[in-house]
């Protein structure tokens, strides 16, 4: 509805102006733009202009053309266009300007900007926005990411009402001018990677602020000791700066529920002032690798919900952390080399026993971890005996992370695990067997156990080299498995919240698009038409999508080079009614081909749950379409296949994706890999 509203606009602009752009009151349409900034035919009733230039086209305009547009309150411009004699008049009425890779070092000085709301410069070659102080009054987000040339922010004394103000990666600021500091509406501020910064103003009121990021700021030598009223700041980031310690004014930062400090090397302690934001709900303390301990009253972030500390030099935590008991996600990942009396071991003290007689559970700590989600425990080098062997007290855990570690047997108690979704396994090279899985395990990895041993009579899963993604399948036949355990494995292996694929080399002769996907186009995109729901049971599951490509001169020279130097990745893209999918899904295809000219298929699968992440309309969609594109200009996608899976076809989808024996040889006879061929692992797995 939104596009149509938007097309009718444009129509009715396009017919006042009789077909001649330059009589427009706004031009979107980019040769329209380009023939009327070169013709110089631009009028005063130009009230906006919209330009997209051509990718990897340099598009050269007459400055003086803007010197007509005296009504001009919106400009765009987005791409690689050049004023080969400077900009020396901007409208009075400009409200909106964005200008990405702006060319010039300055804005014209006759440029009043009391009118201005917003300005967007991103990736521009501005030193100094003005000099002075100007009239900015209406002034409300400043954006000047990546302004690689920008030294110095203007004055900001007459912009009372500043809310945004973006300089991520200005590498050559080194200073903020001193009335950023007395911007009491600011709300964003982002420094993020202003590497050449050295400090923050003396002075600062920053009553309105809410987001403070200051990653990567690696010269950032001095934190304000008076951080002002800033009790409405919930986020502070402070990712890889090298400040030697941090101001105990943090603990007045009372509204904080976001601390990140990743990768602060430097940080050797923390105030026990931190112990006061009784609203931190994330602490991010991964990659402080001198961090030896944290304060005692830790156990006073009574709403902390996750708490990772992988990769830290901790030795000794307080035993107030029993009191987290809203924690949700806890890592100790990476912490490998720490001595007997560690974080770790301390963390397992908590369990009835010692490391050497195996470990129970106490009922307190089932009611102190009663909501962790998330325990990642990988990269420790634990081994048979340092994990507890009753784990059912985590009865909300969803997610577990053993990966790296050095047991042979996984505790049976794993299998009480009602609520375990995901659990993973990665390089667990001395790992010989599993035990029972719970029944609710939707995602196991255990790519790279060399050791682990098959059991003929378990299900199995295969997980995917690229992604680590479970497909269920069983060695037993049909009549072998117990009542119902087939559709078990079938529902369980389409209900999965993370989108599976496989590839499958065909040979010259290429690979067809199976008969089972009724919607069939030729290229790299498809739709498929949605009906709205009106029964439950008619609710789609997943999106499967199967495609045909071709990969031409593999033994050439610039294909060898191009192999060299890019990953060889799919990118799909989705639209629906709704517009543009923010999230893309990306998969690597097979590293090695055996031809010169090969043609191979590749199938996907897309949970319905994958879009609701980011949608609660997906029962109004009326369409879903989906693009291919890749980072090789040897593929080329030659035709697409598509369907819903449904209750009611969904073991029709399984037995697409997972062939019979008989098939499967089949399939081996025309140079087709089946699941069970490189590059996938096979691993044990119990219904």
């Amino acid at each position: 509805m939104h596009d149509l509203l938007q097309e009718m606009g444009h129509e009715i602009i396009r017919r006042q102006s009789q077909g001649d752009p330059g009589k427009q009151s706004r031009l979107w349409l980019t040769n329209d733009i380009i023939r009327v900034l070169k013709n110089n035919s631009v009028t005063k009733r130009i009230e906006g202009i919209v330009l997209h230039s051509p990718p990897k086209k340099e598009l050269q305009l007459n400055s003086g053309v803007f010197s007509k547009m005296k009504n001009l309150r919106l400009l765009k411009i987005i791409g690689n266009v050049h004023l080969s004699q400077g900009l020396s008049y901007l409208s009075t009425e400009l409200r909106v300007m964005e200008w990405r890779g702006y060319p010039l070092k300055s804005l014209p000085t006759s440029f009043p900007p009391n009118k201005l709301v917003e300005l967007i410069l991103r990736c521009s070659h501005i030193q100094q926005l003005w000099q002075g102080t100007k009239s900015l009054y209406k002034l409300e987000h400043v954006d000047l990411s990546d302004s690689r040339y920008l030294v110095e922010t203007p004055d900001f004394t007459n912009a009372p009402n500043l809310k945004r103000l973006i300089l991520q990666g200005c590498t050559k600021l080194h200073n903020l001018h001193s009335s950023v500091g007395a911007l009491k509406r600011l709300i964003f501020l982002n420094l993020k990677g202003c590497t050449s910064l050295t400090g923050l103003p003396c002075n600062i009121s920053w009553d309105s602020l809410e987001i403070l990021i200051l990653s990567g700021c690696t010269r950032l030598w001095k934190f304000p000791e008076t951080m002002g009223n800033m009790n409405r700041l919930r986020q502070l980031n402070l990712d890889g700066i090298t400040l030697v310690e941090l101001p105990s004014s943090i603990g007045h930062l009372t509204g904080l529920s976001y601390l990140s400090m990743r990768g602060y090397k430097s940080l050797l302690s923390l105030p026990s002032a931190i112990c006061g934001l009784t609203s931190l709900k994330t602490l991010a303390l991964c990659g402080c690798s001198q961090l030896e301990e944290m304060p005692e009253g830790v156990g006073n972030l009574e709403h902390l919900e996750e708490l990772d500390i992988s990769e830290t030099a901790i030795r000794q935590f307080p035993s107030s952390i029993t009191r987290l008991q809203n924690l949700k996600m806890l890592s100790f990942q990476g912490c490998s080399d720490l001595p007997p009396k560690s974080l770790f071991k301390r963390f397992l003290t908590w369990f009835r026993g010692n490391l050497d007689t195996g470990l129970v559970l106490p009922t307190s700590l089932s009611s102190t971890l009663c909501s962790l989600v998330i325990l990642n425990l990988s990269d420790c080098h634990l081994m048979d005996g340092t994990i507890p062997s009753d784990l059912s007290a985590l009865s909300s855990l969803l997610v577990l992370d053993l990966s790296g570690n050095d047991f042979t047997l996984l505790p049976e108690s794993i299998s009480q695990l009602w609520n375990l979704s995901i659990i993973l396994l990665r390089c667990c090279s001395h790992l010989r067997s599993l035990s029972d899985l719970p029944s609710s395990l939707a995602y196991l990895d255990a790519q790279d156990c060399i050791s682990l041993e098959t059991r003929s009579n378990k299900l199995h899963a295969w997980i995917s080299d690229e992604h680590g993604l479970t497909v269920l399948k069983s060695t037993r036949k049909p009549r072998q498995l117990k009542d119902g355990q087939r559709d078990i494995l079938k529902k369980r292996a389409i209900q999965v919240y993370i989108a599976f694929s496989q590839f499958i080399p065909g040979g010259s002769r290429g690979v067809g698009i199976p008969m089972w996907f009724q919607n069939q186009s030729m290229g790299s995109s498809i739709t498929i038409g949605l009906h709205p729901e009106l029964d439950g049971s008619r609710k789609w599951l997943g999106y499967a999508l199967y495609f045909s490509y071709e990969v031409k001169d593999l033994e050439s020279w610039e294909s060898r080079r191009f192999k060299r130097l890019h990953c060889e990745e799919l990118v799909f893209r989705f639209v629906t009614d709704e517009g543009p999918h923010k999230d893309l899904l990306r998969f690597g295809t097979v590293p090695k081909f055996p031809t010169i000219n090969m043609r191979a298929g590749f199938f996907l699968y897309v949970p319905r749950k994958w879009f609701q992440r980011v949608s609660k309309e997906v029962d109004t969609w009326s369409y879903i379409e989906v693009s291919i594109t890749n980072d090789n200009p040897f593929m080329k996608v030659e035709k697409c296949g598509a369907r819903l899976v449904y209750k009611q076809n969904a073991h029709e989808f399984v037995d697409v994706y997972f062939p019979s024996k008989k098939m499967t040889k089949n399939m081996r006879r025309k140079g087709v890999y089946q699941v069970l061929d490189d590059p996938w692992n096979l691993v044990s797995f119990v219904c």
